[in-house]
């Protein structure tokens, strides 16, 4: 009864999506109580179904086992941002004799899905079908219709990525991407401040001191790599979907990095820093924080979280003052 519970907290939570007329967020969680919150995140606290569940869940347990998809060759899925460019849109090297599949993942398509082959038949030129190899710590063998199901679902849903954006245009620029926050104290590099353990959403604010902290963030991008964007900004807001009052800055690359976890609770080096001043905010109070990128070709600026975010990635970039 807790697992059934627990699964159907899971769903709802996975759902919630935006849309610009939001004004706040009500908790409709109140009276469930999951597990405590750590600085890894779980991975069925992530949305149901989304891309980083399935990497969580999936991906990263089951397929980046060692010599298999670990970076030894693609799909590489040792991260949220390589496994979803490895696979969506990403052209196919062994195919079927009728040369069905041109892309290991088509939005919106499973028949013409190399993944969705893979995952169900013994194709000729092939290994067999996937995974070849359980480890222990998959959960494969007990949830395998479910995870199978999951990933077609996600296909036929137009292969979205983390933050629940459309699959980008096949030859087209990628939209910069985040993909891990940490904070430290001002001018540490090793202590990296924790998560609210009693947030009643699975995953909680980072806890900050009232004062200035800095920020670290982790992007990714096609074009603009890891340190070349032309623009890498913060706003922070009160409101996770009103920033029209706002507390502004810019992220700089620095020269030595800091080592903190990324969203796919994988060790990263952090290069852009920001010093944030949380000073005019008061004990108890959540501040949002939304990030602002260019990677020197798209036209506009993009921010992340945005509308199309669920709840969740608004929750990974909050602050709580303590």
């Amino acid at each position: 009864m807790r697992n059934k519970l627990y699964n159907t907290w899971l769903v709802l939570l996975g759902i919630m999506v935006f849309v610009a007329c939001h004004k706040e967020f009500t908790n409709p969680y109140d009276g469930i109580t999951p597990p405590a919150t750590q600085d890894s995140i779980a991975p069925d606290a992530y949305p149901y179904g989304s891309f980083a569940w399935l990497h969580a869940n999936i991906f990263k347990t089951t397929c980046a086992n060692s010599g298999c998809h670990d970076g030894t060759f693609e799909p590489d899925f040792r991260t949220i941002y390589s496994s979803y460019n490895s696979l969506v849109y990403r052209p196919v090297i062994s195919n079927d004799f009728q040369n069905t599949y041109q892309y290991r993942v088509l939005p919106g398509d499973t028949v013409h899905s190399l993944l969705h082959a893979r995952l169900y038949h013994e194709l000729p030129n092939s290994s067999g079908i996937m995974p070849l190899v359980v480890d222990a710590s998959s959960q494969w063998e007990t949830r395998m219709n479910e995870f199978r199901n999951a990933i077609d679902a996600w296909i036929l849903d137009g292969a979205k990525d983390m933050f629940n954006h459309p699959a980008p245009n096949p030859n087209g620029n990628q939209l910069p991407m985040v993909g891990g926050i940490a904070a430290f104290p001002t001018g540490n590099t090793s202590s990296p401040y924790t998560r609210d353990p009693n947030s009643p959403f699975g995953i909680g604010a980072i806890q900050v001191p009232q004062g200035s902290s800095d920020v670290w963030i982790l992007p990714y991008d096609d074009n603009a790599y890891l340190t070349n964007f032309a623009y890498m900004g913060y706003e922070i807001s009160l409101s996770p979907t009103n920033f029209n009052s706002i507390q502004s800055g810019v992220f700089t690359v620095q020269n030595n990095s800091v080592s903190a976890l990324d969203f796919g609770n994988n060790m990263n080096s952090y290069y852009y820093k920001a010093p944030i001043d949380f000073s005019a905010y008061s004990p108890g109070q959540t501040v949002y924080m939304r990030v602002r990128m260019n990677d020197g070709i798209q036209n506009t600026d993009s921010y992340l979280p945005d509308t199309d975010s669920q709840y969740f990635w608004y929750l990974i970039f909050s602050f709580k003052i303590v």
